[in-house]
């Protein structure tokens, strides 16, 4: 063997072994970073949901992040262990950004996507007390940048990473409502009654099919002895179109912070259960408002008067009373119906007998203390007799 040929062996043992451990690393790579796709369309319009794991530090998910060909209309979220400017706001003075941190956001850039997440808004909190960070992120891209409502971080969690919900204005199209049975309202006679009828006989089965029919057609049965015999629950009033998801994750940090301040009522826990009422309330204010707006710039000259009429409800006039319809009548009816005019009252029957006394020389002048005592022991929801005095 000469020593050219010597040469090209060597070279071509390091070549493979180099591309041994270039694929090596691909494979490690690739079980360490953690994705989950999901596809929705509706409409002929489909986004995609691609969620990222890159566990302990950002390089993993850097590496392998170039490698995939993303779609333009797709969300971008999961926790990147990548720590940036960009969405951590801020850094101290003795931070650096690591290689990998830089490149996912050089690439997200590159990509023209958006992020969602609030800057400087924590979402790891480490319970060894570490520094809390921005590491679990949601990013847009394209058209689904404009189709996103809102982006709730729920930070009441057993984990000690904050959970990020985003809405989405997703139709669910046309699919069946399920029943609900009101199984405490059941007629157990008529159920009864309806399986006796049938007079199945399962003592004549040979064989698996025969087995099979005969479970199809008891399934069959007992479904129609439910629909005889079993109500049907009427289906809750639908929630309001104003609503959303943070809403929920609001009212349910309020209850938390009510029972909190009924368990252990300290200053702390008082004061943070009023300071999320407040909040919870102008939050459910400014989604009424941005529905009514939305409401408004969705309209048409033909229907906007409609949409305002329905929103001032309040407005509407009083419906006729006794016949009367201007505001005058009105309240002369309401006036005599609340205030009563004892001088018009019918007058005493003559045989009533009268007080042989004159009670003026035996009794005090009344007071207006003693008329105060005598409109404060009064009943409520009552009102006065035929003879208008008692």
């Amino acid at each position: 063997m000469t020593v050219a040929a010597a040469a090209v062996m060597r070279a071509s043992h390091r070549a493979a072994r180099v591309t041994a451990a270039l694929a090596a690393a691909l494979r490690s790579l690739s079980r360490e970073v953690r994705d989950t796709t999901i596809t929705s369309s509706h409409n002929q319009k489909s986004f995609t949901l691609f969620n990222f794991y890159s566990p302990g530090r950002a390089e993993p998910l850097a590496a392998i992040l170039p490698t995939f060909k993303l779609p333009n209309d797709c969300l971008l979220m999961g926790d990147l262990n990548a720590h940036h400017p960009w969405w951590q706001g801020t850094l101290p003075s003795t931070a650096r950004i690591s290689r990998g941190s830089q490149t996912i956001a050089n690439w997200l850039e590159d990509n023209n996507y958006h992020l969602q997440n609030e800057p400087a808004i924590p979402t790891h909190h480490p319970r060894n007390g570490g520094c809390h960070s921005t590491i679990d992120l949601c990013f847009s891209r394209e058209s689904t940048t404009q189709s996103i409502l809102t982006l709730a971080v729920d930070h009441n969690t057993t984990s000690d990473h904050s959970a990020i919900s985003v809405a989405l204005p997703l139709p669910t199209g046309t699919t069946p409502v399920a029943h609900r049975w009101c199984w405490r309202r059941a007629n157990w006679e008529t159920f009864d009654f309806r399986i006796q009828s049938a007079k199945m006989d399962l003592s004549q089965l040979h064989g698996m099919d025969d087995t099979l029919r005969a479970v199809t057609n008891i399934t069959q049965l007992i479904h129609q002895a439910v629909d005889e015999a079993v109500p049907v629950k009427t289906l809750r009033k639908t929630g309001a179109p104003w609503w959303n998801h943070s809403l929920t994750l609001a009212k349910q940090s309020v209850k938390r912070a009510d029972r909190w301040a009924r368990l252990q009522p300290t200053v702390t826990n008082l004061k943070d259960s009023q300071c999320k009422h407040s909040k919870w309330s102008t939050m459910a204010r400014n989604a009424k408002t941005a529905y009514r707006i939305h409401q408004l710039e969705a309209t048409s000259t033909q229907t906007v008067w409609k949409t305002i009429k329905h929103h001032n409800t309040h407005h509407k006039p009083i419906p006729p009373l006794e016949g009367h319809s201007d505001f005058q009548g009105k309240c002369d009816v309401l006036r005599a119906a609340l205030m009563p005019n004892t001088l018009q009252a019918t007058p005493l029957p003559p045989n009533l007998l009268t007080s042989k006394k004159d009670l003026r020389r035996h009794t005090n002048s009344v007071t207006v203390f003693d008329v105060k005592r005598a409109i404060a022991h009064l009943k409520y929801g009552t009102s006065v007799g035929p003879d208008n005095i008692t």
